[in-house]
Parts: C-alpha cells; structure tokens; sequence
C-alpha cells in the first residue's frame, strides 16, 4: 500500500514537472494530465482491497494533493529564481490569489499597500508563460525558461521605467495573451507581445494622430462639447451624474472619430442625412442616453479580461464557454461590426479609421447618392495610400474594440476625476474659472486653450493621482537582465504600478496624496499661490521620469495629443458654462470606494449640482 501511494505522489510530481515545461493550455492535454493520469492509476489501489469508488477518491485526493502541495513548495523554496524578492506568501503561491483581487477591482491599492510594506520591488505572482519564441534555438531556451518560472515582479522606481519601456525596453508580458482568445490569429494592437509587429501596425496609427491629422478633428470635439454643455442646462433642477453624462461625452465623440457618420457634420446646419444608419459611428448616448447599454457592456467585458489577464490558462478555457465572456464577446462584436461598415462604406471626413483602411465610399444606389447631402465632400479612402504593405481587413476589425475602449475611457475618468478634485478645493477651482474665463468668447480656440497654465496643471495632477491605467503595463523578459539596479532573472515578468508610482513622496513632494495644481507651476508663481507649501524651494520634488500616465517609449498612448484636446475644450466649456457642487448628502468618500481598476477604470456615482453662469 506504501509503495503505491509513493508512486502517485511520484507521478504528480511528474505532472508537476511537465506543467513547468509546457504550461499547456490545450484542454485535451489538461484533462489527459489532471483527470487521466489519476484516473489510470485508480487501478492501482484497487488490488489492496478498496471499491472503485473508494479507490478514485483516494487516487485523486492523493495526485491532486501532492500535485498542489509540489508547485507550492517549489514556489516558496530558496531555489525559486525570484526568492530573493519579499512579498506575501499568497502572491507566491498563485497567481489565483491575485486575480481574485483584481475580479474586486482593487488592484491599484493593493499594490500601493504591499509597496509600502515590502519595499520598491514586490514579489506579487507567478505569471503563466514565456515568450514564445520562434528559431530552434531560441526555442530550446525558452523551454528551460518555463522550467524554472516565470514570475513577476512589481516595481515602484523611477529607474525601471527606461529599461522597461523606453526606446529599446522589453517587449509586452503574458498579461495580454489572456485577453485574447488562442485562436485568434491577429492580435489587437494593444496586445501584441512581438516588437517588430508592433512597429508594423502601429504606423497608421501614428498618422492616425499627426499634426495634421489632429487639425481634422478639432471641429468634432467642438460640437460634442457644446452639445453636452446645452444637454446640461436643459436638466431640470441641474442635479446629474457627472460621471455618467462625461462618459456619454466621451463615448459620442470617440464614435465620431474612429467611424465619422455623415450626421454628426450635417449636425450644425439642422440637417439629417438618409442614408446615415449605413456607416458605423452614429453613437448619440448624450441625446438618447445610454439606450443599447454600451458603456455598461465595455465595463464589464473588462473585469472579466482583467482576471483572465492574471491567469491566462483560465483565460483560454473561458473563451470556450460563450456565456462566461459573453459580455467581452458581444462588446466586440459590436466594436467590429462598426468597424466592418466603415471600412465597406467609406467616410465623409478624414477620421481615424481613413489611415487604417482602403477603400472608397460605395453607394447601393443613385438614390441614395443623391439623397446625401454631403456626398460632393467624399474622401477616397485609398487611405491615402502611403503604406506598403496595408493594413488587413483582420487587422482592422481586431483594432475596433482598441479605438473605443482607450478613446472614451480615458478622457471621462480624467475629467470626472478632475471635476471631483476640484469641487472639493474650491480654491483651485476658482483659480482655474478666472483662468478660463479670460479667454471670453475665445474659449473654444485650441490655440488659446493650449497654454494655459493653470488648466494644463489641473489636468497632470489629475492624471498624476488617478492615471488612466492605474496598474501600469507588463513587460517580460526571456533573457537575465537588469532592470535599474535590480537583477531580473530569465523568464520573469515585471511592470511598474502607475497609482503608486505617481503618489511616492521621492518623485513627488510636498502633499503627495493630495489635489495640488501649483505643484506643476514654475517656482515663483507656485510660491506665489501657496507660500506655506512651496516657499522653501529646495523640499519641493516633482520628478517628471516618474509621471507616465500615457506611458512611455515605443507602446506609449498613441491619441495622446488627441486626449489633451478633448480634455481641455470639455473642461473650458464645462468651467465657462457652470458652477459645480456635490449634490446635498454626497458622501465624498465614495469616490475613492466606487473607483474600480479593471485595467480600465470603472467609477462610481458622482451626482453634482450645476448652475448657469449668468456672464460666461
């Protein structure tokens, strides 16, 4: 009976083995190892005087429990690659451990707690898979990779951000691959790990977002502006849900941009194309509200991506059960079906989809040419015709859910989150209505609103304390390397986290947890406004290595420029137009509870009050 349970055990620890060779994800294989293997040495037990019953259930509690217990143990033993590191023994264990945490939304401060009680570098998980690597060679190494992790690492110092993600950092972890179903052949860009490729789809994206690309669009963030502007003050009462009529905002205009209708140009001259319902965009939640309940879908199709993202191989078996993603399924579809119709019907503006696809605008009819009052400003999308080598109809459509997602979230949790702060420090919100208010009947002039002081400051401090992406971005590495003035074994995933970066005391001082504009004035205005803060100059650190909200280096935000846009012509209106309150009973706190980090951010409630200005 000894001998035989000394064989399962050896048998799962066999098992264990392969797992760190192979990290498989076939389900074939998952079931051959954790339900076969077990299964066919059943009949080992059952000579010894045991039912089959009685048998199963020990040979399965057996394998799995020493299975188990081998994995734990390597992980938590002084031979594991990364042992040296500190961190909680749950993170080490498994990366389960952390998913969970994420599923609850509280990724953001569970790292910024685990900084401050271990250090700069934290030791927080296991990551599933290295890079797969393509030559026989390098192949072979990165076998020997899996066999001795890989894991991750959490640092919270300025020097691991060039090395990371600077001009020649490292390429993007497994974080991504569980975002992604296996067999999706063509990756979004977001989540494409191969250097090269990436450079390859990230060049009409780039034009995408020129200068003179961005001049294009300047006439769409106006109008959506003024539109949510006289949405506001036709409320009854003014009481609102800022949160949710700047995600409206955002959610409209990022519409417009990716896929223009012919509506949205006709909007200005009261006038209505017919055949408008044929191309993609056509987004109106700021007039009709949230009717299709597309901002709820895009929420929560990314808490489900966000704990796949931390345990990929579940990832991959969720992609197989349709109603467990279902969320994240019909949000991209919808993303690809406006994607599809813009590229099959073409666009009456040069948007941002005119520098991803080719093809020119198709009537069905002469009919409906003519019904089109806009049909003499058409644009070829040839697109232009400046790449090589095009992007692919694949390509395209995996990109449509990328557009959506980074356009609209972004813009609304930075706004809202600067709305919050400024509501509760009225002082810096009186500072910034006397800034805005100078550019009088100018205040929808870019050129004017571009070098604002005070406006620019109040939106890095919104984005310093709530960046877009509060976790940061993985990285991974399948060689030894040193990552600032840590050593970072092969097969080791690592990133840096942008919430508890952007509040550490050493890059940003004084106040580091609190609303303060001035901090990004240049010395004699700041002491100015705030002598008791910034009259000693010489305790006064703003470290801007460490302020990357957009990230940084070859994956950086590409609509950056574009997000600096909208931001300012939406706050300058909004700030013109209103006085802002909370609303009577607002519990400020809730803020900080509601605000989720599913890789996105998910916020809460903020109701507020709003009152016209009598003299704009």
């Amino acid at each position: 009976m000894i001998k035989v349970v000394l064989r399962l055990k050896s048998c799962a620890q066999f098992t264990h083995l392969i797992f760190k060779r192979t990290e498989t994800h076939e389900p074939l294989y998952l079931v051959a190892l954790l339900l076969g293997v077990p299964a066919a040495l059943t009949s080992l037990l059952v000579p010894h005087g045991s039912s089959i019953i009685v048998a199963g259930i020990v040979t399965f509690l057996t394998f799995w429990g020493t299975l188990g217990a081998s994995v734990i143990a390597y992980r938590l033993s002084p031979w594991h690659p990364l042992a040296k590191y500190p961190g909680p023994l749950a993170c080490k264990a498994s990366k389960l451990w952390l998913a969970f945490i994420a599923l609850r939304g509280k990724q953001h401060t569970y790292y910024a707690k685990l900084h401050d009680q271990y250090g700069d570098v934290v030791r927080i998980g296991k990551s599933p898979r290295a890079l797969s690597i393509g030559r026989t060679r390098a192949r072979h190494r990165a076998l020997i990779y899996r066999a001795i992790g890989p894991n991750e690492l959490s640092i919270r110092d300025v020097a691991a951000i060039a090395p990371m993600m600077g001009p020649h950092g490292l390429p993007k972890g497994p974080f991504w691959d569980g975002r992604v179903p296996e067999a999706q052949t063509v990756k979004p860009l977001l989540a494409l790990r191969d250097k090269t490729e990436h450079t390859r789809r990230r060049r009409p994206w780039t034009r995408a977002f020129s200068t003179a690309a961005l001049k294009g669009y300047e006439h769409f963030i106006t109008i959506r502006s003024v539109q949510l502007v006289e949405a506001l003050e036709n409320q009854p009462n003014g009481e609102v849900d800022f949160a949710q009529w700047l995600s409206f905002f955002s959610y409209d205009l990022i519409n417009d941009l990716a896929w223009v209708t012919f509506e949205i140009l006709l909007q200005p001259l009261g006038l209505k194309c017919t055949s408008c319902s044929r191309f993609g965009g056509g987004s109106e939640m700021i007039r009709d509200g949230d009717i299709k309940g597309m901002w709820h879908l895009m929420e929560a199709s990314q808490r489900i991506s966000t704990f796949m993202s931390h345990v990929p191989w579940l990832g991959a078996l969720f992609f197989r059960f349709p109603n467990v993603v279902k969320n994240l399924k019909a949000f991209r579809e919808n993303c690809q079906n406006c994607a599809i119709a813009r590229k099959n019907h073409g666009s009456p503006h040069k948007d941002i989809f005119h520098h991803l696809v080719r093809r020119g605008h198709a009537f069905s009819s002469l009919e409906e040419k003519t019904n089109c009052l806009m049909h003499m400003y058409i644009v070829q999308i040839d697109e232009d015709g400046v790449s090589d080598t095009p992007p692919t109809m694949a390509e395209i459509v995996s990109d449509g859910g990328l557009a959506i997602i980074a356009g609209s979230d972004t813009i609304s949790n930075v706004v809202t989150n600067l709305f919050y702060f400024l509501i509760s420090n009225p002082t810096a919100y009186k500072r910034l209505q006397a800034e805005i208010d100078e550019l009088g009947d100018q205040v929808t002039d870019y050129a004017k609103q571009a070098p604002l002081p005070y406006l620019n400051a109040a939106i890095n401090e919104s984005l310093r304390l709530f960046p877009p992406v509060l976790s940061g971005s993985q990285r991974h590495t399948d060689i030894n390397t040193a990552i600032g003035p840590y050593y970072v074994p092969a097969g080791t995933s690592t990133f840096v986290p942008s919430f508890s970066l952007q509040r550490n005391p050493r890059y940003f001082s004084p106040l580091p947890n609190t609303f303060l504009p001035e901090r990004w004035l240049p010395y004699p205005l700041q002491a100015e406004l705030e002598p008791e803060l910034f009259s000693d100059h010489e305790n006064v650190v703003l470290n801007t290595n460490a302020f990357v909200p957009f990230s940084v280096g070859p994956s950086n935000c590409v609509g950056k420029n574009l997000a600096w846009m909208e931001m300012r012509m939406v706050v300058c209106l909004l700030i013109q137009a209103f006085e802002v309150r909370f609303a009577e009973g607002y519990d400020t706190t809730r803020w900080y509870e509601d605000m989720m980090d599913y890789f996105v951010i998910v916020k809460g409630e903020l109701p507020v009050v709003l009152t016209p200005r009598k003299h704009k």
